[in-house]
């Protein structure tokens, strides 16, 4: 399950959103002439995408599920974007920010000639307009990662400046996700609060229609500056829950591109003459969030320490991850296929810090009874409901941590919902990653921040917040990788969050489409896409 879901995650989550893998990140497949059942002959032009959870709103300013990052993709376009590699490339924006000596100004051209979906015009009073609007509405999950802007100027058509509180080293690699899709200002002013009903952005698709919570259509749009290289008409995504099943309409031809093929279909997927699959390093993570002191919603001034016995004693959230072996978590349940995770950053990247967290039962055992906790203690873990993956680790944790003394209850919840009851704080473990970014700070300061709304357990570390700080305000990378080690080493020493395994994300897609762009994010990129040969 990726949060990004997570709220926040991702997968984010929601969910919202996998080994040492190919490093593909932020290449173009290549062409294939293999054909097959929806492949585009007799016509076809569309492409329908099964979604392995169900993207939330459709607004960027709240919005938290990786899938919906996926949807987003298609549709609304940042300042900046992930390139080839893990490098950053201007979108939006016309070329890299112009940065002062202090780190304290980015001045930021746009790119001219450009106009939102709707028609209207694409220029610095739009991008006013939308980062001002995420840094101060009140349901703004961007507002955290946008917290060090303190204005923002227009200085001509075509060029903004954005004057900081301090350096912030991370801003350019957060305007190249949610927190950059800038919003046709048109259709803010027109729908406020219910902007996700019919999103308009800049993108080479436009949405269309959104018939049921799980089902959203995109149609090629009339107004997009580099419309000439969108070949296909438009875009059907589906949440297909169960991986099998998500599996079998690839093998059947009934969708084209699948999200995050399962570990346990791949061997029969490689075997399919009409199947490609394109596996990428995840930038992200999946863990247990414990609910420590969320209880007035995520990033609420009001919070205080809830009364589970995890939430009370630091000693039992240790021993619950000592329980977890995290080696036989990947075999068993990913065979073999992802890596174990001691921290939320991945091996992929160069910030990348030295971790270890091997299972120690005798340790746990001595931990729950020094706590003084009677035994079994209960524990609620929220799972991803309909997915016989999630259902699986989270037997599987179950089982382990029963040697130690816990009473683990396996709680499946449909996503979106079990995301909205993380956010008000009506959990006591939630089984949710991230799926990733390209710099470490995102994934970690949105989780330990106590003001974030995507703070689901409630974290409040001055240490950590500190050592993110301190991170922030340089460019040495030397420097940034230490800090990130240290701030590893505290997460692990309060265990709000257990961190369990970083994916491997296997995209599957049918081997007569070709064009399709798949980055280091996981996110796939179909402006390019067409069938034949």
């Amino acid at each position: 399950m990726s949060r990004e879901q997570l709220t926040k995650s991702v997968a984010l989550t929601a969910a919202l959103g996998l080994v040492p893998a190919l490093a593909l990140a932020g290449c173009t497949q290549p062409s294939s002439s293999s054909g097959g059942k929806g492949s585009g002959g007799g016509g076809q032009r569309t492409v329908t995408v099964a979604l392995a959870e169900q993207p939330d709103a459709l607004d960027p300013t709240v919005a938290s599920t990786y899938v919906g990052r996926i949807v987003f993709a298609n549709m609304c376009e940042k300042l900046y974007d992930i390139g080839s590699g893990t490098n950053l490339v201007p979108q939006l924006a016309s070329a890299m920010p112009k940065i002062s000596s202090d780190g304290k100004t980015y001045t930021i051209s746009l790119r001219k000639g450009v106009k939102f979906n709707d028609g209207s015009t694409f220029d610095a009073a739009a991008v006013k307009q939308t980062l001002e609007h995420y840094m101060t509405d009140p349901k703004s999950a961007r507002a955290p990662e946008l917290s060090t802007v303190k204005s923002v100027q227009v200085v001509d058509p075509s060029t903004v400046k954005l004057s900081l509180k301090q350096a912030y080293a991370p801003l350019t690699a957060i305007l190249a996700d949610r927190s950059g899709m800038i919003l046709s200002p048109k259709a803010l002013s027109k729908l406020g609060d219910n902007f996700g009903d019919h999103p308009v952005c800049v993108g080479p698709f436009s949405f269309k229609d959104r018939p049921s919570a799980d089902k959203i259509d995109l149609t090629k749009s009339k107004y997009y500056y580099d419309k000439a290289k969108v070949k296909l008409s438009g875009i059907t995504f589906q949440a297909v829950t169960q991986p099998n099943v998500r599996a079998a309409n690839l093998r059947s031809g009934d969708v084209q591109v699948v999200d995050r093929v399962d570990p346990a279909d791949i061997s029969t997927l490689k075997k399919q003459s009409n199947v490609k699959l394109w596996p990428v390093t995840s930038l992200g993570y999946q863990g247990i969030t414990v609910n420590v002191a969320n209880s007035n919603g995520a990033g609420s001034p009001k919070n205080h320490t809830v009364s589970t016995p995890l939430a009370q004693h630091p000693e039992l959230r240790q021993a619950l991850s000592l329980a977890l072996d995290r080696s036989t978590i990947n075999k068993v349940v990913f065979e073999g296929q992802y890596v174990p995770a001691c921290g939320p950053i991945s091996p992929s990247s160069t910030f990348a810090p030295q971790a270890s967290c091997p299972a120690d039962l005798a340790k746990a055992k001595q931990l729950v009874a020094s706590s003084g906790v009677k035994t079994p203690i209960p524990v609620d873990l929220v799972v991803q409901a309909a997915n016989s993956e999630a259902a699986k680790l989270g037997t599987v944790i179950q089982s382990m941590a029963k040697q130690a003394g816990f009473a683990v209850h396996v709680k499946p919840t449909e996503f979106t919902t079990a995301l909205t009851q993380a956010q008000k704080g009506q959990f006591d473990t939630f089984q949710v990653g991230w799926s990733g970014r390209l710099d470490p700070d995102q994934n970690i300061g949105p989780f330990y921040d106590p003001s974030s709304t995507l703070n689901y357990s409630g974290a409040n570390d001055p240490t950590i917040m500190r050592l993110l700080g301190q991170e922030r305000s340089t460019a040495d990378e030397s420097a940034r990788k230490a800090d990130f080690q240290k701030i590893v080493d505290e997460a692990n020493k309060d265990n709000n969050i257990i961190y369990l395994y970083f994916p491997k994300v296997v995209l599957g897609y049918a081997s007569s489409l070709h064009g399709i762009q798949y980055g280091a994010d996981g996110l796939i990129h179909l402006k390019t896409a067409s069938f034949g040969g």
